[in-house]
Parts: structure tokens; sequence; C-alpha cells
């Protein structure tokens, strides 16, 4: 079984809350209004990709977290 990370990309992040209405249990806003992955541990991975598909900005970044290959957004070659 696959285990995702998340990591936010605090520059392109500009705070909309698209991440946090739609995982609101992966994502919650900083005090800056920009958003931070919770736990993701224990985050089921359908729920990361949900918020992190969410974003306008793709300013989320999904990844294998076994061995680091980006899952969302498709890298660019």
């Amino acid at each position: 079984m696959t285990k995702l990370s998340a990591a936010v990309n605090i520059t392109k992040c500009q705070g909309y809350g698209g991440c946090q209405k739609a995982a609101p249990a992966a994502f919650r806003r900083r005090s800056d209004g920009k958003a931070e992955v919770l736990s993701p541990v224990e985050i089921e991975d359908e729920i990361l990709l949900r918020g992190a598909r969410s974003c306008p900005y793709r300013a989320i970044t999904i990844t294998n977290a076994d061995d680091g290959q980006q899952v969302y957004p498709p890298a660019r070659r």
C-alpha cells in the first residue's frame, strides 16, 4: 500500500482555503492565512489528494513517502 506525504509551498499559496474546505482533516490555515498540513501520517491518501487538487495555484505537492516520487501535481519533464 502506498503512503503519501503532502507539503505546502508557502510562496505559491494564496490562502484561498480550498484545501481546507475539501479536506478539513488534512489542511488548516495558519495565522497568516496560508495553508498547512496537519499530521499526514494519520490522513488517508485520497483525502490528501482531494485537498491538493482543490488548490488553483498547485501550491500543495503530494509525494510517495516510500520513494519520494511526486504524485501530484504531475512533475514536468
